[in-house]
């Protein structure tokens, strides 16, 4: 019984710290600027949708009218599923920092400047990684021993696939 009294404070600390840091999960989640997050997944999971480019406008509109009903549906629902993981990541103080940070003008600053750099970001990389997965193509081929042929056929797959990443430019 005397243990039981002893566990009932601490279990309720604990409880009260879990929603605490649940509370402040959710802000730092609505501080990293939903919006322009949503602008910045939306550029990125682009690819995965159907093209509206050559169909007709009114199956175009449709196309992007679909796109947007469905980013819309979807981020809120996102951001919600998001801070109990970072709820459970974070210890109280930390997002207790991060919610300090991120309210403050830089913290604002830099989520603005971040999303803004995304695309020259991702240009950035798809420059680099032709000559890294060019060298790595090589690597493995000394380690594979790769006949002539073989290395012949890596190194045309992989301007094929510099050649997909010039045209998405």
């Amino acid at each position: 019984m005397a243990l039981a009294m002893l566990a009932a404070p601490i279990a309720a600390e604990a409880r009260d710290e879990a929603s605490e840091k649940l509370e402040l999960a959710h802000r730092f989640v609505g501080l990293v600027q939903p919006e322009d997050m949503g602008r910045a997944m939306a550029e990125s999971l682009s690819g995965l949708f159907p093209s509206a480019d050559g169909l007709p406008p009114e199956k175009a509109r449709a196309v992007q009218e679909t796109m947007s009903e469905m980013m819309q549906e979807y981020m809120p629902a996102l951001f919600k599923a998001m801070a109990p993981v970072y709820a459970d990541i974070f210890t109280l103080q930390e997002l207790q920092a991060l919610v300090a940070f991120y309210e403050s003008d830089v913290g604002r600053s830099m989520v603005r400047k971040s999303y803004e750099a995304t695309p020259r970001v991702t240009a950035v990389a798809q420059q680099v990684l032709p000559s890294v997965i060019e060298r790595a193509m090589d690597r493995l081929c000394d380690r594979l021993e790769c006949t002539a042929q073989e290395r012949r056929e890596m190194k045309s797959q992989l301007q094929g696939l510099k050649a997909q990443a010039a045209t998405a430019n």
